[in-house]
């Protein structure tokens, strides 16, 4: 049974491609085409960026993209297992676990003295500030959508107080007679990606923290990102959570007009 790589390395030599000319034209370095092809590809932190790159490339030579994903993903969960067989267990001396015992409950008499000391205060004056340096317009909007998952049906939160003159906008003239437009807010630098329904790339890029897309809902693009914790959705200038929960990859996400989180 023929890998990707191999699969891919094929589809390259019909069409008489080197894979210089793939890395000029796809702007992806020949390295990473050669850990394509060679099926030397990890499930590490830069998996979700590597998926990226396997879905142009596989486009590019005209293949069955989606079936190649998913045997990626299928082959990747494997050398996983195969890695975890030849793990050596670990046999934790007692007396280590004696230290590690004591040395979380010093922090834990730590904690609760700083607690009852400096916060636990029966004046509900502010005194002080434990976040220096934040926007004071900015401040509570970003707490709300770390804090809560469900926002309620009374909030009243505008993309104008989340919108910073440095953010990257999307090149899209929003028509006055659409109705529907999503925002995506990135509270902190995330990579993201986004796919017309034909697979097409639409946008692609590390983005910084506080950088902003925005696009017509009715496209149903497709939404790859390497951390959903980190977006923020925006439905019609209302805000309706994150896209997921900090550390989550997704792929081919799409969003809809109801969408809440």
């Amino acid at each position: 049974m023929e890998t990707v790589g191999q699969i891919l390395s094929i589809g390259r030599n019909s069409k008489k491609l080197s894979i210089s000319n793939i890395a000029v034209e796809l702007k992806i370095s020949k390295s990473i085409i050669i850990d394509l092809e060679n099926d030397n590809i990890k499930n590490d932190s830069d998996i979700i960026f590597n998926i990226g790159h396997l879905r142009s490339y596989s486009n590019f030579l005209e293949l069955d993209t989606d079936t190649i994903i998913k045997k990626f993903k299928d082959e990747v969960s494997f050398n996983i297992k195969e890695e975890k067989k030849h793990i050596t267990p670990i046999v934790e001396n007692n007396f280590f676990k004696i230290e590690k015992f004591f040395a979380a409950s010093i922090i834990l008499i730590i904690f609760t003295s700083f607690y009852f000391l400096f916060i636990d205060q029966n004046d509900n004056e502010t005194n002080f500030a434990l976040v220096p340096d934040i926007p004071e317009s900015l401040e509570p909007i970003v707490e709300k959508a770390n804090t809560f998952n469900n926002l309620s049906e009374n909030s009243e939160i505008k993309k104008s107080d989340l919108i910073n003159n440095s953010s990257a906008l999307a090149s899209i003239e929003f028509d006055e007679d659409v109705t529907t437009v999503a925002t995506l807010k990135m509270l902190n630098p995330t990579w993201l990606q986004l796919r017309d329904e034909e697979n097409n790339i639409i946008f692609s890029k590390l983005m910084d923290k506080d950088e902003e897309f925005s696009y017509e809902l009715k496209l149903n693009y497709n939404i790859t990102a390497g951390n959903a914790g980190n977006i923020l959705v925006l439905i019609d200038d209302e805000v309706r959570g994150k896209i997921g929960r900090y550390g989550d990859i997704i792929d081919s996400f799409v969003l809809y007009k109801d969408f809440t989180n």
